[in-house]
C-alpha cells in the first residue's frame, strides 16, 4: 500500500473513531472546507493567486494533521478520550431495577 492511501486511510478511521475528541477531527475538515467554501483570503478570481492560497492552506496544516495521524497510530492518550477504568467503577454509581 502507498503512502498516501494509507494516510487516507488512517485519517477515515481517525474521524470514525469515536474515541477520538471532536476537535481533533474538525482540523482535519478546516482545509476541505477552506477549499469547498467561497470564503478565501485571496479571492479565485485572481489568476494562480487565488489557487496558491488554497494549496497554501494544505501546506500549512498537512504538518499539523500528521502529527495528529502519528500520535493517533502510537496510541497517544493526547488524541483519543480517556477512557474509564472499569475497576474504578463504583458500584453505587448504577441501579438494577
Amino acid at each position: 500500500m502507498s503512502k498516501s492511501l494509507a494516510a487516507v486511510v488512517n485519517i477515515i478511521r481517525l474521524m470514525k473513531d469515536s474515541d477520538v475528541k471532536i476537535s481533533k477531527k474538525a482540523l482535519f475538515l478546516v482545509p476541505l472546507a477552506y477549499l469547498i467554501f467561497p470564503f478565501d483570503l485571496v479571492g479565485d478570481f485572481f489568476p494562480i493567486l487565488g489557487q496558491i492560497d488554497d494549496v497554501a492552506v494544505f501546506v500549512v496544516m498537512w504538518p499539523i494533521l500528521r502529527t495528529i495521524l502519528k500520535k493517533y497510530q502510537s496510541g497517544d492518550p493526547e488524541v483519543e478520550k480517556e477512557k474509564k477504568d472499569p475497576e474504578a467503577i463504583d458500584i453505587d454509581d448504577y441501579t438494577v431495577e
